[in-house]
């Protein structure tokens, strides 16, 4: 019962927001089984925007945004469907500096909205042309 609170504690929060309703958590999920793959490229001070639909009856998100440098750094914007910012997301936030951010999104309740999602992926310092994938997983 104790180890069982004690896990419980140690799963980190990136991000909590009453405004959005979601909760955003490092990825729970050590190998992500891919099912959308977006490929892309960017440059210092690019913004490249991605929307992709989430159908009904979701859990959560699971997105997994890799572009394999820790010398190179990419920022992640996510929107829900209506627009709602839930957050701007780093390498770190996932509690590991390895050239990815691997996160959840989880509504405080009740299933992830229905709709076009939004990503804005942003070359923060990128030193020359950085491909990267992006996934998004719904559980």
């Amino acid at each position: 019962m104790i180890f069982l609170i004690l896990a419980m504690i140690s799963v980190s929060i990136v991000s909590a927001n009453a405004e959005t309703g979601y909760i955003v958590r490092p990825s729970e999920n050590e190998d992500p089984i891919i099912i959308t793959k977006l490929s892309d490229t960017i440059t210092q001070s690019e913004t490249n925007r991605h929307q992709m639909s989430v159908g009904n009856q979701v859990d959560y998100l699971e997105i997994y945004h890799n572009w394999q440098s820790t010398s190179d750094s990419l920022s992640l914007t996510i929107y829900t469907p209506s627009w709602q910012k839930i957050g701007t997301f780093h390498d770190l936030d996932d509690d590991t500096l390895d050239g990815k951010i691997h996160i959840d999104i989880v509504p405080n309740g009740n299933y992830v909205e229905q709709g076009t999602w939004t990503f804005d992926v942003y070359g923060e310092s990128v030193s020359s042309r950085r491909s990267y994938t992006f996934n998004l997983i719904s559980h």
